[in-house]
């Protein structure tokens, strides 16, 4: 659907690993979030920003018995983007304000 761009995890008693994943459909402006979990067909309709936690939560605790430690984390290659895009606007921002000054 498309790029990942959080993690969701949690544990089962035996250890076992479970996420959801926040996914960012690009095509849409404003871009649409997702939340698709990485081991069932589990994609519900978002309405509201705010639960994504909850609902995240609640579907590895209902569904896989997944309720310990509840983490989230960021995409690497998102969060790396991010980084490397805002200083060269902030740069182009500065430029250019220099220059109408100037």
């Amino acid at each position: 659907m498309g790029a990942a761009i959080r993690h969701f995890t949690a544990t089962t008693e035996q250890g076992q690993v479970f996420t959801v994943n926040i996914e960012r459909d690009f095509r849409y402006d404003p871009y649409r979030d997702f939340l698709v979990c990485a081991h069932c067909e589990w994609r519900p309709s978002l309405l509201t920003t705010e639960r994504i936690i909850d609902m995240a939560g609640e579907h590895l605790a209902s569904a896989h018995g997944a309720g310990r430690g509840l983490a989230q984390q960021e995409d690497e290659s998102f969060r790396r983007g991010r980084l490397i895009v805002l200083p060269i606007v902030a740069v182009v921002l500065i430029g250019l304000l220099l220059l109408l000054k100037g």
